[in-house]
């Protein structure tokens, strides 16, 4: 694997945090850790220096265990705007209001195919033929 394609996981050992709406302000020193020690393994490992990296998680997750990515600054694989928040935006987020992703509207795009996306249709379908309102 070349370093240009690097794209390493770091995963919460803690349980209960399956994505960032279970983030608290607790959270926050494990967090500064992923933001600190992880780029640092990776220097370590694979010789890619700190300020090369793009360190962020997703919402929605791939998987319902807090985890964060670490890909190069030229990997733009889920790092879109409608997916990807970087860490260290959510460590300041979290550092302003201990709540602050539990309260947060989220905007985040879902493919056709997604599961969601068709319980979401689903549900809006079935409002509309009982009159109600389409669901937002």
């Amino acid at each position: 694997v070349s370093p240009v394609d690097l794209y390493c996981l770091g995963i919460l050992k803690s349980d209960g945090i399956a994505s960032v709406r279970d983030l608290s302000a607790k959270h926050l020193p494990v967090l500064r850790d992923m933001l600190e020690e992880g780029p640092r393994a990776i220097k370590e490992i694979y010789g890619v220096e700190p300020d090369q990296l793009r360190v962020f998680v997703h919402y929605h997750p791939q998987f319902y265990h807090f985890h964060v990515h670490y890909t190069r600054l030229e990997n733009d694989t889920g790092a879109q705007v409608e997916r990807g928040i970087l860490l260290a935006d959510i460590i300041q987020n979290l550092e302003m209001n201990e709540d602050y992703y539990r309260m947060r509207t989220m905007t985040f795009k879902l493919s056709l195919k997604d599961k969601l996306y068709k319980l979401f249709v689903a549900k809006n379908t079935e409002e509309t033929q009982e009159g109600g309102e389409v669901a937002k």
